[in-house]
């Protein structure tokens, strides 16, 4: 039985050295249909649960949509900190089936270049402890970001501004 050592060694040997690299683009085999999967208008694939945890935040909670007042299905990540508040609390919303100008029923405050696109600022009608990050995918498609700090409105879009390079990442391409 002692020459299963050396032939097990020899062969693991000859194995590894038959390996190669090949170049070029991987293909399907002839025949087979590929599908892209079309884009998530899940506001919760946003960001993943390793982003959401780089920015502070656990996973993400669904909040339906209410049609009545016109919002879109969301998503609300909390602090990681079970002790904290909701400050620093973000939610994001993916709408349909309006448009943002709709949507808001105002001009937007200012814009931001964040993850390499603009992002419009609305202001809130609840007062300046929310911050509405919003960008448009489509003439009825729209994604908005929102950060709040109660104790100190000046922070109120820290964490909109920090996640908006991500969730950017996040967006259909147009």
């Amino acid at each position: 039985m002692r020459w299963w050592i050396p032939v097990a060694v020899a062969t693991a040997a000859l194995v590894s050295a038959c390996t190669a690299t090949v170049g070029g683009t991987p293909q399907p085999a002839p025949g087979r249909v590929t599908v892209t999967p079309a884009a998530s208008t899940d506001p919760c694939t946003l960001l993943t649960i390793d982003e959401a945890a780089s920015l502070g935040l656990g996973a993400g909670t669904p909040i339906p949509a209410n049609p009545k007042q016109r919002v879109p299905a969301g998503c609300d990540w909390r602090p990681l900190d079970p002790d904290a508040s909701l400050d620093d609390s973000l939610q994001a919303y993916y709408g349909t089936g309006q448009t943002m100008e709709e949507y808001f029923a105002t001009q937007p405050a200012g814009e931001e270049h964040l993850g390499g696109i603009t992002w419009q600022r609305y202001s809130s009608v609840m007062g300046d402890w929310l911050c509405n990050l919003a960008v448009k995918l489509g003439e009825q498609e729209f994604v908005v970001v929102t950060g709040q700090n109660l104790l100190d409105e000046s922070k109120s879009c820290v964490v909109a501004e920090r996640a908006a390079p991500v969730v950017a990442g996040h967006l259909p391409q147009r």
